[in-house]
C-alpha cells in the first residue's frame, strides 16, 4: 500500500496508479513508493492557514474603504428585495458576493473589521488548500512551506483585507484544484470499481466547486483550461499507446497494468469533462446575464505591456519576484546536481503539471485577448496566486531545512514595505474615510457636492461626502436599484448649482475642473488630497452664481 493507501502494482503489474499525482518511483525496484508523511505533529498543516488568518487581520482596519469596497457596501445597505432587483441592472456577476455581504453587513454591521473578515478567512481557506496540495503533491514540507509563501505574499493582504469577492474566488481556485488532485489519485486506485466509484466522489466536489467559482466570479471558470491540460497530461503519461515499448511486460506477455491504467485514465478524463461541463451549464444563466451587463468593462483598456509587468505582483514587488526567481533557479541546480531520483522527489511531474498550467494559461489568455477585446486586470488572475506559492514553497523545501528558511525570512522582509504599505491610511488608493473627515470638519448646512465620473465614493461611509446634498441626482440608488442612483442632464445640473452657495467637488487621479462648472461664478475657497483623491470647495461670488 501506498502512504495514501492506494494499491500499488506488483513486479507482475497487477494494478496500476496514474503515475502524474503521485511521488516518484524508486530505482531498481518492481513496486512504485511515494515518499512517507512524515513532519510530525499533524497540526503543524493547520499552521499556514492560521498564520495567514494572522496576517490578513493584521491592520485590517488600517486602510479606508476604496471605491469598489463602496460599491458593496451599497449593495449591501439596502432590503434583500431591492438588492435582488439591482443585480437585474447591474453588478449580476457579485451577485453572490453581495448576497453574502448583505448577511454580514445585518449581523456584525458596515464596519471595516466585518465587511473585510469574510476575505480573510477566505484566505486562510485558500492558505489550507495550497497546504494540502504541496503536501499530497510533494511532501508535508513542501506544503508547509507552500503554505507560509501564500501568507506573506503582499497581494494576498491586500484581497483578505478587502471587502469584495476575490479572496473567495482564490478560495475557491484552490480548493477546486485539491479535489481534482484527489480525483486524480482516486482514480489510480485498483480497478474501476475501488478506484473509479472513489474518483467520481471527488470530481462531483470538484464540479461543485467550479460552478462556486464560476458564481462567485464568472473569470474565475479560467481555471477550468489549465485543468484541462493537467488531465490531458495524466492521461498522455498513464495511458502509453498500444504497440509502444511501455506497454509490454519485462515477460514480453501484454501488460495489464498498463491496460488498466488506460482505462483509469480515460475514466478520469471522462469524468473530468463532465464534472466541467456541468459547472459551466449551471452558471450558463449568469453568463447570460453578465452578457447583457457587459457595457460594466468598459472601463477597461487594452492591456499592453502594463499588463504583462502588473504579473509580478502575484509574487509581491520587483525585489521579492528576483529573489523568488533565485530561489527556484537554486533549488532546481541544487536537486540537479543531487541526481535524477532525488530531482524526481524534489519536483514531481504532479505539481509541475498541476502548477505551471495553473500559473501561465490565465494570465496568458486574458493577455492574448485584451488587444481585441480588453478584459485583463490583475484582479481576474489572483486565482493563480495559489500555483505561485505551490512552486516557491516547494523550491524552499528543495533547499533544505536551514538554506528554505533563511530564504523564506528574505522574501518576506522584502514584502514588508509593501505589506506595510497596504495597511496605511490610502493603502487601497482611495483613501475615502480621510475625505469624508476633511468635508464634515469643513462643511455648512445646505452645502452641494459634484462626484467626478459618478463614483461611489459617498457610499463608503454615513458622514461627510454622504451627507451633501448631490445636486447632480435624479433618483437614488434604493429609488432606481442602482449601485449609485441615477443622474441629470448637465444644464438641469447647472440650474440646481444657481441655487447653492456653496459646491464641494470630489475629483480622482486628474485635477481637471469639471465642465458643467465652466461658466458659473464659483470661486476657489480650498483643496485639499487624500491619496488620489482631490477635494475642492467653491463659494458663490457676490452677485449670485448666474452665468
Amino acid at each position: 500500500m501506498s502512504g495514501d493507501g492506494l494499491p500499488m502494482p506488483g513486479p507482475g503489474g497487477a494494478a496500476q496508479a496514474l503515475p502524474v499525482m503521485g511521488g516518484p518511483a524508486k530505482a531498481g525496484l518492481g513496486r512504485v513508493r511515494r515518499p512517507a508523511l512524515t513532519l510530525r505533529p499533524a497540526w503543524l498543516q493547520a499552521v499556514p492557514p492560521l498564520a495567514t488568518f494572522a496576517v490578513m487581520v493584521w491592520g485590517i482596519t488600517g486602510s479606508s474603504y476604496w471605491r469598489d469596497e463602496a460599491a458593496s457596501l451599497s449593495a449591501a445597505e439596502r432590503p434583500l428585495g431591492n438588492l435582488i432587483r439591482m443585480l437585474g441592472h447591474v453588478d449580476a456577476v457579485h451577485g453572490a458576493y453581495y448576497v453574502i455581504i448583505w448577511a454580514v453587513v445585518r449581523i456584525g454591521g458596515a464596519g471595516e473589521l466585518a465587511t473585510r473578515l469574510p476575505s480573510a478567512l477566505a484566505m486562510a481557506a485558500a492558505a489550507a488548500a495550497v497546504t494540502a496540495l504541496g503536501r499530497r503533491l510533494v511532501s508535508p514540507r513542501a506544503g508547509l512551506a507552500s503554505g507560509l509563501v501564500f501568507a506573506i505574499l503582499p497581494e494576498v493582504s491586500w484581497y483578505g483585507q478587502e471587502a469584495r469577492s476575490y479572496a473567495m474566488v482564490t478560495a475557491l481556485a484552490a480548493v477546486a484544484s485539491y479535489l481534482l488532485v484527489r480525483a486524480m489519485r482516486a482514480a489510480g486506485g485498483a480497478g474501476e470499481a475501488a478506484g473509479g466509484a472513489g474518483a467520481g466522489r471527488w470530481l462531483a466536489g470538484y464540479g461543485a466547486a467550479l460552478a462556486a467559482l464560476g458564481v462567485a466570479n464568472l473569470f474565475g471558470l479560467l481555471l477550468i483550461i489549465p485543468h484541462a491540460l493537467t488531465v490531458a497530461l495524466a492521461w498522455r503519461r498513464a495511458a502509453p499507446r498500444a504497440g509502444s515499448g511501455d506497454c509490454r511486460s519485462a515477460g514480453g506477455g501484454a501488460d495489464h497494468g498498463s491496460a488498466e491504467g488506460r482505462a483509469a485514465a480515460r475514466s478520469l478524463a471522462l469524468g473530468w469533462l463532465a464534472a466541467a461541463a456541468a459547472a459551466v451549464l449551471l452558471v450558463s444563466p449568469l453568463m447570460a446575464l453578465a452578457w447583457v451587463q457587459r457595457g460594466q468593462l468598459a472601463w477597461l483598456s487594452p492591456a499592453g505591456l502594463a499588463g504583462l509587468g502588473s504579473l509580478q505582483l502575484l509574487v509581491g514587488t520587483t525585489a521579492m519576484t528576483i529573489a523568488a526567481g533565485a530561489v527556484l533557479a537554486c533549488a532546481v541546480a541544487f536537486c540537479v546536481r543531487r541526481g535524477r531520483e532525488r530531482r524526481a522527489a524534489a519536483w514531481p511531474r504532479g505539481l509541475t503539471g498541476l502548477a505551471v498550467p495553473w500559473l501561465v494559461l490565465p494570465p496568458a489568455i486574458l493577455l492574448a485577448v485584451s488587444p481585441v477585446t480588453p478584459i485583463y486586470a490583475f484582479r481576474y488572475v489572483m486565482i493563480c496566486t495559489p500555483a505561485v506559492a505551490l512552486l516557491l514553497g516547494t523550491g524552499l523545501a528543495a533547499l533544505g531545512r536551514a538554506a528554505g528558511a533563511l530564504a523564506f525570512v528574505l522574501i518576506a522582509a522584502l514584502g514588508l514595505p509593501l505589506q506595510l504599505s497596504i495597511r496605511s491610511p490610502g493603502g487601497h488608493g482611495d483613501a475615502i474615510l480621510q475625505a469624508d473627515r476633511i468635508v464634515a470638519a469643513n462643511m455648512r448646512p445646505g452645502d452641494a457636492v459634484l462626484e467626478f465620473k459618478e463614483e461611489n465614493f459617498a457610499q463608503a461611509y454615513p458622514f461627510g461626502i454622504h451627507d451633501l446634498d448631490n445636486v447632480a441626482q435624479a433618483r437614488t440608488r434604493i429609488a432606481s436599484a442602482t449601485l449609485i442612483g441615477t443622474f441629470l442632464p448637465d444644464p438641469v445640473v447647472r440650474q440646481r448649482l444657481a441655487q447653492v452657495s456653496r459646491v464641494w467637488v470630489v475629483e480622482y487621479g486628474d485635477r481637471e475642473p469639471l465642465p458643467v462648472l465652466s461658466g458659473l461664478r464659483f470661486r476657489l475657497v480650498r483643496a485639499w488630497q487624500t491619496s488620489d483623491i482631490w477635494l475642492f470647495l467653491y463659494a458663490a461670488e457676490s452677485g449670485g452664481t448666474s452665468q
